[in-house]
């Protein structure tokens, strides 16, 4: 495997450099070329149109979309690394925070980290969960959530690429996975009973479809086998780090809550990714 020097690592700019020359198809690249670079983050070509979250939302997300994201993450992972610094993944509180950082948090992200720092199984799966998603020797681009894939004119591209590094292949579908379940979840809005229930299956099911499509594309372009039980733990992270954000700005509501429990039980259940992942 080529890499660069361990002492030094890729710039963001480099990186993107790399995944604009990696293609997913003919003529088609994993990202947006550079635009323009100097003293900061690099600007990429301009593209048109909502990102892939917003088209999740909008119901316009296609069966054609989903496939290509998957391909393009089975392209990525069976490319030759650029370099060997470990991947940059998000990391929920599971330490106990400093009271400048804790007087900062909203009441409802208190009640969500107490719950973290409470139940030390719970605790002890994310920890053992985050430090094997490093542990591993495929380039990964360590933020693959919907909010960071652009849509070409019918082509999906990766955008923001500072988190990337080696890592396992559960990093980045946890990511996107757990993403394409929020962009379902985030939005609910029916008041509490038989109504609320409706509308959460409902949108379960249209999360667990969109999540088999990719996954199915990914395993067909690729030939690593995936950890069942990691790739739940990643989407259980996902999951409560999504509650921890919504959390922020809104009150324990019932969006918080169901993010939280379904990112709870991936965490100390593995078993239960298979309701999700047919083929897991």
């Amino acid at each position: 495997m080529k890499v660069t020097e361990s002492s030094v690592p890729l710039s963001e700019e480099e990186v993107v450099r790399w995944a604009a020359g990696v293609e997913v198809s003919p003529g088609v690249s994993l990202s947006p070329k550079v635009a323009a670079a100097g003293i900061g983050r690099p600007v990429l070509t301009e593209v048109p149109g909502p990102r892939f979250d917003a088209r999740v939302r909008a119901g316009s997300v296609t069966d054609h979309h989903l496939r290509h994201v998957g391909r393009a993450l089975a392209v990525l992972h069976a490319a030759e690394p650029p370099g060997d610094s470990p991947v940059a993944l998000e990391s929920l509180p599971w330490e106990p925070l400093p009271l400048r950082v804790w007087a900062g948090l909203t009441g409802a992200q208190r009640q969500l980290t107490g719950m973290l720092h409470r139940e030390e199984v719970l605790r002890n799966r994310g920890r053992t969960v985050q430090t094997d998603l490093t542990a591993g020797d495929v380039w990964c681009h360590g933020d693959a959530r919907t909010n960071n894939i652009v849509v070409a004119g019918d082509t999906p591209m990766f955008i923001d690429w500072e988190c990337s590094g080696l890592g396992r292949p559960e990093a980045d579908l946890g990511s996107l996975c757990g993403s394409l379940m929020f962009d379902e979840l985030n939005p609910m809005d029916a008041p509490a009973g038989a109504e609320a229930q409706a509308e959460l299956r409902a949108s379960l099911g249209r999360a667990t479809g969109r999540i088999r499509v990719a996954l199915a594309a990914y395993r067909s372009h690729s030939d690593r086998r995936l950890d069942p039980a990691l790739l739940g733990g990643a989407v259980g992270g996902s999951l409560l780090s999504r509650a921890l954000m919504r959390a922020s700005h809104t009150r324990l509501d019932r969006v918080v809550t169901v993010l939280a429990a379904i990112g709870r039980g991936l965490l100390l259940d593995p078993a239960r990714w298979r309701a999700i992942d047919a083929h897991a």
